[in-house]
């Protein structure tokens, strides 16, 4: 099994950003405590200011599948559609290949043969 990526993009309300960011902060330590999780990091649009990307490292889909059937998980989903959303979308996909400044064995080979030396 691979690695899956979970990229979550949401236009927020005028004023459902506050809201938003106040449910993601509830429930952040429940994510965070799920076997599978590696990591997640969040970041804001410099063209669109009520735009948010949130983008998860999972070990695998059961991982993702657990956190996504989380009742706290579930009920946060709806306050956002109902009150905090104007829109949103969904990417998973599966991870090809990871690699770091300092590990880079999964790095392409024509990519290593200019940068190490």
């Amino acid at each position: 099994m691979s690695k899956v990526l979970v990229a979550f993009e949401v236009t927020l309300t005028p004023k459902g950003k506050e809201e938003y960011l106040a449910a993601v902060e509830k429930i952040k330590p429940l994510v965070a405590d799920l076997a599978g999780y590696e990591r997640g990091e969040r970041f804001q649009s410099i063209a669109e200011g009520n735009k948010l990307l949130s983008l998860h490292v999972w070990e695998n889909e059961e991982a993702v599948a657990k956190w996504r059937n989380q009742t706290e998980h579930r009920l946060a989903q709806m306050a956002g559609r109902e009150k905090m959303f104007s829109s949103y979308r969904i990417t998973v996909g599966h991870v090809v290949r990871e690699y770091t400044d300092t590990n880079r064995s999964q790095a392409p080979a024509d990519s290593n043969q200019y940068l190490i030396r």
